[in-house]
């Protein structure tokens, strides 16, 4: 009786130990499907998730995991390139609809110049004219987005004193800040210097000056400081007269604080985030006392 008792035991602690092994190998090869199945997630690791432990159910697993995940993939490259297209047609199309436009302005500004119409006419010519305007800014305006939208170009970062950039581009806009006859507050830093790709910040401050353009009232401030490990650019207007802008929704796509106006296509600030989101920056927007807040964070 006792050796039979020992017997039992021994076989207890024999199947204790086949269990426990055989749970430390299915955990190990859950782990290692967990890791493969991250590493298919990038597109440039083709190879197929192995299986260590011959069990049935284990392998159906495995064989249904590189199914998913293959699908998945295919559907992401897919994707891809159906977004390119849609970006080539958008860009094609913007671009052959520019061409008219800009040519019809022309001629529009030059039977404005002949001096040969009535008031009303004139009347009619100017607002004909202001349409075509808003049409050219919004044809650019998906001409840019497109370019965006496109498979990401490699950047080309170099060197820019961010001070004399901004410094450069602020010279730029004396004209219609004149006209407006904004009180302007301008606090730039000296010698900042970042590496950037040069063409996206041109056409990050353009668009944030074009903003303040089209919306600014009494005030516009430009601020370039250094705060610890990051620099900060501000720009601030005075927004008196139109509706207070919703900030959780100015970088939308055709949002305009005041639908009632003319102004702009409701995509500059989209654009601008775009081109933050490819340089690496923060942007961000705030209502503070009676002005509009821009801010761009760069580490």
């Amino acid at each position: 009786m006792g050796i039979a008792k020992i017997i039992v035991i021994v076989c207890l602690l024999l199947l204790c130990l086949f269990f426990a092994v055989k749970f430390y190998a299915l955990k190990r090869q859950l782990r290692r499907f967990a890791s493969e199945v991250k590493c298919r997630m990038d597109r440039k690791y083709n190879q197929p998730i192995k299986v260590d432990l011959f069990d049935e159910d284990v392998t159906k697993l495995a064989v249904v995991l590189n199914e998913h995940v293959s699908l998945q993939q295919r559907l992401a490259e897919q994707n891809i390139a159906e977004r390119r297209e849609l970006s080539n047609i958008v860009s094609g199309i913007s671009h052959d609809f520019r061409t008219p436009l800009t040519a019809a302005l022309g001629y529009l500004q030059l039977i404005e110049k002949s001096g040969e119409l009535s008031a009303k006419n004139k009347e009619y010519l100017e607002t004909a004219i202001e349409k075509n305007q808003y049409l050219k800014a919004l044809s650019d305006d998906f001409f840019e987005i497109s370019k965006l939208g496109g498979e990401a170009q490699s950047a080309a970062p170099e060197r820019v004193n961010l001070s004399i950039f901004l410094s450069e581009r602020l010279l730029e806009q004396y004209s219609w800040i004149s006209e407006n006859r904004l009180e302007t507050t301008f606090s730039i830093e000296d010698d900042i210097i970042i590496e950037s790709d040069v063409h996206c910040l041109e056409r990050l401050i353009s668009n944030l000056f074009s903003n303040a353009e089209k919306y600014a009232v009494r005030t516009l401030e430009v601020h370039l400081k250094r705060d610890g490990e990051k620099i900060v650019f501000g720009v601030y207007n005075g927004f008196e007269g139109i509706d207070e802008p919703d900030v959780s929704k100015v970088f939308e796509p055709f949002y305009r604080a005041d639908s009632r106006s003319g102004n702009g296509s409701g995509l500059g600030l989209y654009v601008a985030k775009c081109l933050c989101d490819s340089l690496g920056y923060n942007i961000s927007a705030r209502i503070d006392s009676s002005r509009f807040v821009i801010e761009i964070v760069i580490k």
